[in-house]
């Protein structure tokens, strides 16, 4: 299986995940220009991406929604009920005939893949994240929640592979010149983890056998790797436990399970 993040941050995310000749997309929020320009500088073809799933509505998961869909080659796309109502109407058009509505914890088996979403804590209409199984991997899809709830830790763990966003370092996020609303808003349960709240977690998370971490939704200008890698180890009670990758908005070299 190999993981291919195209972009990651508060400009736009976008990941593919490819298992043999089987393709998905999750989120589209670059342009589409930069999306094939992506794809091309990971030696592989858009046009082989036939499914998307989208985690919510928010413009950096959207962005290149349009372009996609007008393109043609999707054919199915899964996402909440929410999600869908909330896009702008002007997409709606543009769907594949195939548009498939997931509900929590409602596994759904998908060319040898069994994709199970979870609701996050974000503030959007029905957001959710995603685990991906296939041939014995197992993949934890999340960013853009203010915090996971602890229900969820069972169902997360022991994952072979963590995309899990580590967003801010409160400390710089409040010396920051963002407005006061913005800053409490990601600060908020509705917002986005901390680096401190996503070491603590994926240090829950993770089992006996080490695991890959990639960091994603990083802050340009209120995080570093450095503050992240500090956070790791105050939070993990052996960091050694995880390898670590850290995603820029230029995406990230192919990670290969």
């Amino acid at each position: 299986m190999d993981i291919h993040i195209l972009a990651s941050g508060s400009k736009g995310n976008a990941t593919v995940i490819r298992s043999g000749d089987i393709r998905l997309m999750i989120d589209a929020g670059i342009s589409f220009p930069k999306i094939k320009q992506r794809m091309q500088q990971h030696k592989e073809e858009l046009t082989q991406v036939k499914t998307l799933f989208l985690t919510h509505e928010h413009g950096d998961h959207i962005a290149g929604l349009k372009g996609l869909l007008k393109q043609g080659f999707i054919e199915e796309v899964f996402l909440t009920k929410g999600t869908y109502h909330a896009l702008p109407a002007d997409l709606i058009p543009l769907f594949p005939p195939r548009v498939h509505f997931i509900q929590n914890e409602v596994p759904v088996r998908w060319n040898g893949f069994v994709v199970t979403p979870f609701a996050v804590s974000h503030d959007a209409a029905e957001p959710v994240a995603f685990i991906f199984e296939e041939n014995g991997k197992k993949v934890v899809h999340l960013t853009d929640t203010g915090y996971v709830d602890q229900s969820y830790h069972a169902l997360l763990s022991d994952a072979d592979l963590y995309l899990v966003e580590a967003n801010h370092d409160p400390v710089k996020l409040m010396h920051s010149p963002r407005p006061f609303p913005l800053k409490k808003r990601i600060l908020g349960e509705r917002g986005h983890l901390s680096n401190e709240d996503a070491a603590w977690l994926v240090n829950r998370l993770v089992g006996k056998r080490k695991s890959v971490w990639i960091v994603t939704h990083i802050s340009e200008d209120c995080n570093t790797a450095l503050d992240i890698e500090e956070a790791i180890v105050r939070m993990f009670d052996d960091p050694t436990k995880v390898e670590v990758y850290y995603t820029t908005q230029d995406g990230l070299p192919v990670i290969t399970l």
